[in-house]
């Protein structure tokens, strides 16, 4: 007599076979649980292109990281708007000596002359060559001229000699750039054999500056 194979699965594969496969479902779902939730935590979301070729308006503290950024530009702190360019402190720019060591015909020897010298005759308008404010105003009765000095931003001074001060110019008034400070005083003191002339002078943080590193007169 044959014996009967039953080839048909019995209850017991079956519930193995279903076992295993929710087994390996439960493994795919939990890996893209953990994949999606750590594009999360590290800020990855998913944009959308619309094509456009234009980016998405900037959130505040994008505005606020590139607002920083500009302020930064350009050495921070440095004031770059037209009030803080120098201009000539003469409207009629006659340069007669420049910062340079030479001869002093007044006191007959060599010498380093600090300023600029810009020739002028007496009574001519001399202008505040910056925003500033006056800390000084120098007379002598041994003297025909007063000596004013103006403080600027970005730790400058400027020195005007050889001037008679504007009627009412007082001390800790604030002067605008062009505004007349004064006028050319007659030819007097160490450098009277030049004539008439306006002494410029300007002072960076305390030491003695080349005025033309401002207004760019003699190396043009």
């Amino acid at each position: 007599m044959e014996e009967n194979t039953n080839t048909k699965p019995t209850k017991k594969k079956r519930l193995l076979f279903w076992l295993v496969l929710a087994a390996c479902l439960l493994i795919v779902a939990a890996i893209t649980v953990g994949i999606i939730f750590g594009v999360r935590g590290n800020g990855q979301v998913p944009t959308i292109d619309s094509g456009s070729g234009q980016n998405p308006p900037a959130s505040g503290d994008d505005k606020d990281k590139d607002d920083d950024k500009d302020k930064d530009d350009g050495g921070g702190t440095v004031d770059t708007s037209s009030q803080y360019e120098f201009i000539p402190p003469v409207e009629t720019v006659t340069l007669i000596k420049s910062h340079e060591f030479g001869y002093d015909k007044t006191m007959d020897w060599y010498r380093l002359h600090q300023a600029m010298d810009f020739g002028a005759p007496a009574g001519t308008n001399v202008l505040a060559a910056v925003d500033g404010k006056i800390t000084s105003i120098v007379t002598s009765d041994m003297l025909d001229y007063a000596v004013i000095e103006i403080e600027h931003a970005n730790d400058l001074k400027t020195v005007y000699k050889f001037v008679d001060p504007a009627e009412g110019l007082k001390v800790g008034q604030e002067v605008s750039r062009g505004q007349v400070i004064g006028t050319v005083a007659a030819a007097s003191g160490r450098e009277n054999a030049d004539g008439d002339h306006l002494h410029f002078e300007v002072f960076k943080a305390g030491g003695i500056a080349d005025p033309d590193d401002y207004l760019h007169i003699a190396s043009k």
